[in-house]
């Protein structure tokens, strides 16, 4: 079994810019094309990667390999804690909100300045202040966001010759889920009957969260996946209904869309995944991408 997590991040920890993806689809087709699968890149779908018959296959399996900016402050997910996840998520907008206004009203007051040139003034500054704090900075590790679930993709691909799944590599979801969205939106009658099985964020914790929408129950191969995704004595596994978490990925665009996500439990029993979006995205281990696509494995040839 192939060390993809190393490799990649190695070879191509980041995939942001036009060179970089053209680099790292390049390495995906020479990687795949001696599995027998298809490959397909919808240029038109933010350079989507699709590989395999998605149009007949029973469940498809995904993950972004789009990597995020640098972010002075972590994406912290908290999937069971919906609640305090929104809360963390507005706090740190909310409060640049008030610092830029803060600013614009101190230099509007000392200049005496008139009060179109303040608002105008506080806009510029929350909005640079926002994209140059989160959005204008590649971050050169990106280690379990969402590298680890590349690696299980490319370990599922390397274990598993069945007609019954494809897969896709999206783009774009940094910057919205864009990549899935484009491609449900021209794929919608065809996705529409398929569990679409998302893994971001996989790589660092003992805890896998399974979120799940409600439609999904009503497919005969959902408690197939309960069945053979189960715990051990290193890592646990939990279902949870998507009304009851928060998890903030391209599972989201999909009818009957299962996310996947990996966390820690903190002392206070508060499952999390944290770091992500930092230069500190780098706690990962090989164990967990071993694990998954073992077990996802084990659902794949009951299929």
């Amino acid at each position: 079994m192939k060390d993809y997590l190393t490799f990649l991040n190695e070879k191509y920890p980041i995939r942001r810019s036009k060179e970089q993806k053209e680099a790292f689809i390049k390495y995906v087709k020479e990687e795949v094309s001696g599995y027998n699968v298809e490959i397909e890149i919808l240029e038109k779908e933010h350079n989507n990667i699709v590989i395999g018959d998605v149009e007949n296959a029973k469940v498809v399996f995904t993950a972004h390999y789009d990597t995020p900016a640098t972010s002075i402050v972590p994406n912290l997910m908290l999937p069971k804690n919906k609640v305090l996840g929104l809360i963390y998520a507005f706090s740190y907008p909310i409060l640049l909100a008030f610092a830029s206004l803060g600013i614009a009203y101190l230099i509007y007051w000392i200049l005496k300045l008139p009060y179109f040139v303040f608002a105008v003034m506080y806009i510029i500054l929350y909005l640079g202040s926002f994209y140059l704090l989160t959005r204008c900075f590649p971050n050169k590790n990106n280690y379990n966001d969402n590298t680890s679930g590349v690696a299980t993709i490319l370990t599922l691909i390397e274990q598993n010759k069945n007609d019954n799944i494809a897969f896709i590599l999206f783009d774009n979801e940094e910057k919205g889920l864009l990549g899935s969205k484009a491609f449900q939106k021209k794929h919608k009658e065809i996705m529409k009957d398929k569990l679409v099985i998302n893994l971001d964020c996989v790589g660092n914790g003992d805890h896998f969260i399974i979120i799940y929408k409600e439609k999904t129950v009503e497919n005969s191969l959902f408690n197939c996946l309960k069945e053979h995704l189960n715990s051990n004595d290193l890592y646990s596994v939990e279902f949870i209904n998507f009304k009851k978490a928060l998890g903030n990925s391209d599972h989201k665009n999909f009818d009957l869309g299962i996310g996947v996500v990996a966390t820690k439990k903190s002392k206070r029993g508060i499952y999390y995944t944290s770091r992500i979006h930092t230069n500190r995205d780098i706690e990962v281990s090989s164990d967990n991408i071993y694990f998954l696509s073992e077990e996802i494995s084990k659902f794949i040839e009951n299929i």
